[in-house]
């Protein structure tokens, strides 16, 4: 499914936070959205699902404006998993994870098959088999990352936007959960939008990337043409070098910040 924002504006509490920003998410692609602290990235997101109706221009979703889904018609085939997340202290991974189940559940209708194979489905892509009987608030951060991943991948979205997914993780859970989203991907070819701040992560795990700076969208493209070291100079303030690692990728390392 194709996602289109067209002229999208936001002002919240007096403060412009985006101007006529206007940009398409290609059906199965993975992109990227970066920018400095407080450009809008985030606001941006929210926006995408509705989690901001705060706006104006319009979202569109193959051709279809978003406003007249019905949130719970949005929510069966969009799914976000926000910065800011909690959950009661005795809920259980599994629990958590059927949460992502609500939208496809008819108003009196109970647990179904479809949704005892959503829930092992996105309990085994995360790894969280093991795990399902424990508490949420036992888990260590990554795993309570993958088990908030898992209960949007349960939601079995065509359309998974992910806000930081890596904030606050060692480097080992880092790239597991970008692993894993690189693997919903590439499985079930699901659009992903995702705010990152590790400028490798979205060099080495996005088709495209959104470069949002000063309320506007600064450039959009393929991740070796934007991400450059003289681009990050001009929407960072920071000089960089690059270098080629083991795996021959082109990696990106700020050395100093200009300012």
């Amino acid at each position: 499914m194709n996602l289109t924002a067209e002229k999208i504006s936001v002002t919240l509490g007096g403060k412009e936070i985006l101007r006529d920003v206007s940009c398409k998410f290609p059906s199965g692609k993975r992109t990227a959205i970066i920018g400095p602290n407080g450009a809008g990235k985030s606001t941006l997101l929210k926006v995408l699902c509705l989690l901001n109706e705060k706006f104006s221009g319009t979202v569109t979703l193959d051709g279809q404006d978003i406003r007249t889904f019905g949130r719970k018609n949005l929510s069966r085939v969009m799914a976000i998993l926000p910065q800011e997340r909690d959950a009661p202290q005795d809920t259980t991974v599994r629990q958590l994870v059927s949460f992502g189940r609500f939208p496809h559940r008819k108003f009196f209708g109970g647990h179904s098959a479809e949704d005892d194979a959503a829930i092992k489905n996105a309990l085994e892509l995360t790894k969280l088999t093991a795990f399902e009987n424990r508490q949420v608030a036992s888990l260590s951060g990554g795993e309570r990352q993958r088990a908030w991943l898992a209960m949007t991948l349960a939601q079995r979205p065509k359309i998974l936007l992910l806000d930081e997914p890596t904030t606050y993780l060692d480097i080992s859970h880092q790239l597991e959960v970008m692993d894993i989203v690189a693997d919903v991907n590439k499985k079930f070819s699901a659009t992903i939008i995702m705010v990152l701040h590790d400028i490798n992560h979205a060099r080495l795990y996005s088709d495209d990337v959104l470069i949002i700076k000063d309320k506007k969208i600064f450039a959009m493209g393929e991740p070796k043409k934007i991400l450059t070291a003289k681009i990050l100079g001009e929407v960072f303030n920071v000089a960089a070098d690059t270098f080629i690692n083991s795996a021959g990728d082109e990696i990106i390392f700020p050395t100093k910040n200009l300012k």
